[in-house]
């Protein structure tokens, strides 16, 4: 590999692969199948489900057409196993400040003769209101079969003809009916802080001091990991907010001494904000949504002022104009550190994408890509990118930037093009810039991805290869390529703690970019005993929130005063 300070192989390095191991190249696709492990991707606006090359094999069944939707996939889990993948992240707590949401399932599969136990965890990315937009993963077929008595509710379908048969009940009584939706607010510091076993314990206990408050005919509905359902039947919308504040006062000590648990609620009334059951969900969620945006609110009450805001908001959000975004120059990078595995200190950045949007608020890169890829703008998009993180390089010249682009970038010829003559109009930005690409895209057309590599090698510039690991990408394929980093995928990464399957997965990739001679970067790296441990195998870089957050990344002052005189001009 090219020997330039801040990304290049250490000879202090062993690699424990030796000249002979190439006589029988390790398979990354091989070895996921014989660990019985399939990579994914989900597009949840789309409802689009990608598998790794291998799902087939791990999973048994036709991943390319009968699993092809998250919704299909759900169709095939037992429900009596846990709840389905698309209420779950429907449904689940939490909020993507832009370096996405650990998340940790079971359940099982069954179709035909498949019938297995499911570990599926990985990473969901929000859209601009925080909730779900794409989930990463990883799916792990169970040696053993999933733990019997875990509490798991049926799901949204399950929980919508529940709340229905009551809603029928009660308002045919003419008596109100009170849904409160609810859950631990701040189980991801409780895991952070005590680990997942205890806070699944935590969850456990504040069912309990919930169950103790029903009165006669009120139920209480657990539909999700971290989510439940309250009904209260014959309850107005004053006696509901009196009995939350007393549940929340009593579900604080939930915890004990180690861990004070706050609890988040958004509730709706029937009859007086739906005329049935369905609205009577979809706004009790509206209120529970807005709980979570309201920072320090831990109930909120549907109405209509909430009804109006909600509306608003949600036109801007779904209604992303690239386009305007693209003319208005809201599209702005973010910055993440990617440090020395062993000196901790910053060799580079990634690039991260942002909009900013008209309310204020902003959106990541998992609302954005899908919606460019929609109008065909994505291009535009990454050569806007390109643009904007030059002209910052140019600003601070000891900067070193990598920049993901997208597979129909690479393959357009205008990419190399503007490529180059962005390079030309920034002296010096070249032989700091990293340019990633994914596994998947490499190897669509490989030698097309070989043309367009060298290139931009010859420009100048460093290629990685980003989310490594899923079974795309060959012995052969590594070989061909001419790559300077490897970015280990983080749905690997993330599971150390609980795998020794995937831990060993990333050892073998490690031994094997090492025989390469290519530097490593592991994703997702979420604690510092797994920060160690991939020190001690070699990895070369880290890089996740426990190594550095995501930070802003402002314009250079001259660069910044420039524009303001442009939008005085124009206005």
């Amino acid at each position: 590999m090219a020997d330039w300070t801040g990304v290049a192989r250490r000879a202090d390095h062993p690699a424990s692969l030796t000249p002979d191991a190439a006589a029988a190249p390790l398979d990354p696709r091989r070895l996921l199948t014989s660990l019985g492990e399939v990579v994914y991707d989900w597009d949840l606006a789309s409802d689009r489900l990608s598998f790794g090359s291998n799902g087939a094999e791990v999973i048994g069944l036709d991943c390319r057409g009968a699993l092809a939707t998250g919704a299909a996939f759900d169709r095939l889990i037992d429900v009596a196993s846990g709840p389905g993948r698309c209420a779950f992240f429907r449904t689940t707590a939490g909020e993507d400040t832009g370096a996405g949401v650990p998340f940790r399932l079971h359940y099982r599969l069954r179709a035909g003769a498949t019938d297995v136990a499911v570990e599926d965890s990985g990473r969901w990315y929000g859209g601009p209101d925080g909730r779900p937009a794409t989930v990463h993963g990883v799916m792990r077929i169970a040696r053993e079969p999933a733990q019997s008595g875990v509490a798991r509710a049926d799901g949204w379908a399950d929980l919508a003809r529940t709340i229905g048969a009551l809603f029928a009940e009660d308002c045919g009584r003419r008596t109100p009916l009170t849904l409160i939706f609810l859950a631990i607010d701040n189980l991801g510091a409780i895991n952070a802080a005590l680990g997942y076993a205890r806070g699944d314990d935590i969850i456990a206990a504040t069912a309990q001091v919930l169950m103790r408050q029903l009165r006669q005919g009120d139920l209480l509905i657990r539909h999700g990991s971290n989510r439940f359902a309250l009904v209260m039947r014959g309850c107005s919308a004053q006696q509901a907010t009196v009995a939350a504040a007393r549940m929340a006062g009593l579900a604080a000590a939930a915890g004990g001494a180690a861990a004070a648990v706050r609890l988040r609620m958004g509730a709706a009334t029937a009859p007086q904000h739906a005329d049935d059951a369905e609205t009577l969900m979809r706004n009790a969620n509206l209120a529970f949504d807005e709980a979570r945006r309201l920072s320090g609110s831990g109930f909120v009450f549907y109405g209509p002022q909430l009804a109006a805001t909600m509306t608003t908001r949600r036109a801007t959000a779904d209604g992303i104009d690239i386009l305007a975004a693209l003319n208005e120059r809201r599209i702005v990078p973010a910055r993440q550190a990617i440090v020395d595995a062993v000196t901790r200190q910053p060799a580079f950045h990634e690039a991260l994408l942002r909009l900013r949007l008209p309310d204020g608020g902003e959106a990541g890169a998992a609302r954005l890509v899908p919606a460019a890829e929609k109008v065909g703008l994505i291009e535009a998009v990454d050569h806007r990118m390109l643009e904007l993180i030059a002209a910052r390089m140019m600003g601070e010249p000891g900067l070193r930037i990598a920049l993901n682009i997208s597979p129909r970038t690479l393959a357009s010829r205008a990419w190399l093009g503007n490529l180059a003559a962005q390079l030309g109009a920034c002296p010096g930005v070249a032989e700091r810039l990293i340019i990633e690409i994914t596994e998947t895209a490499a190897v669509e057309d490989p030698g097309a991805t070989r043309a367009s590599l060298d290139a931009m090698k010859a420009l100048g510039v460093f290629i990685a290869i980003d989310d490594f690991g899923a079974g795309h990408t060959s012995f052969r394929h590594l070989r061909h390529f001419p790559i300077d980093l490897l970015k280990i995928d983080g749905a690997f990464v993330q599971n150390f703690a609980r795998s020794s399957d995937d831990r060993f997965f990333v050892r073998t990739l490690v031994d094997l970019a090492q025989h390469l001679g290519i530097a490593t970067v592991a994703e997702w790296v979420e604690d510092e005993d797994t920060a160690r441990l991939l020190t001690q195998w070699g990895v070369d870089y880290l890089q996740g929130e426990h190594i550095a957050p995501v930070t802003a990344w402002p314009e250079p002052a001259g660069l910044a005063v420039e524009r303001a005189r442009e939008r005085a001009r124009s206005a």
